[in-house]
């Protein structure tokens, strides 16, 4: 697969990774079949566009829902990371297997992508993966890539918990008044207990920058231990396969409104 990372500045695999597609000034082309590397500088030619080669999939933090449409018109899959450099970025794609399950909705890769699953970015979503700032719609991950693992839809393993009363669900909210992205970093979240298919209860949690889902260890006592399901504008695949792990169902929406984004969950599940 031919992966394309923006980066700042070209240095092979130590390059820094340009979190917005938009903004990148030079494109890292990396080969997973060859571990062949290539650069291309897009601003530096006066006599004409730079000549881009073929690729597969984007590795980025964030596109814009113009960027996403044409990546997805043009059948490429675009997965959110908040790696620092494209050697992290492409070591957290290929921990994550994401090929099972395209980015770009939940259809979409096994990773959270920019713009949303939407062959951008969690489709999960359009970041192309997960990650990424804000996807297509709000979905569920398929099983072996954005999936929520199982036999059971996601939504049958959430209905099954509102019944029982048991339901929380965690949205990442680092300013405490929308939904924000990069999950794995994020510091602040909003968790909701559902009883009856209704909000019942709000509250804050905040952690540490050990207890950050990027931090810390899977399997180490966490305050959202407790939780069931996860809301973000974007995670990272190496995140994504994480919470599936340890039991949480991760959603990437592109509704910035918390209130607004659970509600919508729940009723997507009352109706499914």
């Amino acid at each position: 697969m031919k992966l394309c990372i923006p980066v700042r500045i070209p240095n092979g695999l130590d390059s820094c990774v340009e979190p917005h597609l938009p903004n990148a000034e030079h494109l890292l082309f990396f080969d997973t079949d060859t571990r062949d590397i290539r650069h291309v500088a897009l601003r530096e030619h006066l006599d004409g566009p730079a000549e881009v080669p073929q690729f597969d999939a984007v590795l980025c933090g964030s596109v814009d829902k113009a960027t996403k449409d044409a990546l997805v018109e043009k059948g490429i899959v675009a997965f959110g990371t908040d790696a620092a450099t494209a050697g992290e970025a492409i070591a957290e794609f290929e921990i994550a297997n994401p090929a099972a399950a395209p980015a770009g909705g939940c259809g979409h890769s096994g990773g959270h992508a920019a713009g949303g699953c939407g062959g951008g970015g969690h489709g999960c979503d359009g970041k192309g993966g997960c990650g990424g700032k804000k996807h297509g719609e709000e979905h569920e991950h398929k099983e072996g890539g954005c999936g929520c693992g199982g036999h059971d839809r996601p939504q049958d393993a959430i209905s099954r918990k509102m019944r029982a009363d048991a339901l929380r669900i965690a949205v990442s909210s680092q300013n405490r008044r929308t939904i924000t992205d990069h999950a794995g970093r994020c510091r602040k979240f909003w968790v909701y207990e559902i009883r009856g298919n209704r909000i019942d209860n709000k509250t804050l949690r905040e952690l540490t920058l050990e207890q950050t889902l990027h931090s810390s260890q899977l399997g180490d006592d966490h305050p959202l231990d407790d939780v069931h399901v996860m809301i973000t504008a974007g995670m990272s695949p190496f995140l994504y396969q994480r919470l599936q792990r340890g039991g949480i169902k991760p959603f990437v929406t592109e509704e910035a409104d918390p209130d607004k984004a659970v509600q919508m969950l729940l009723d997507k599940v009352a109706h499914a």
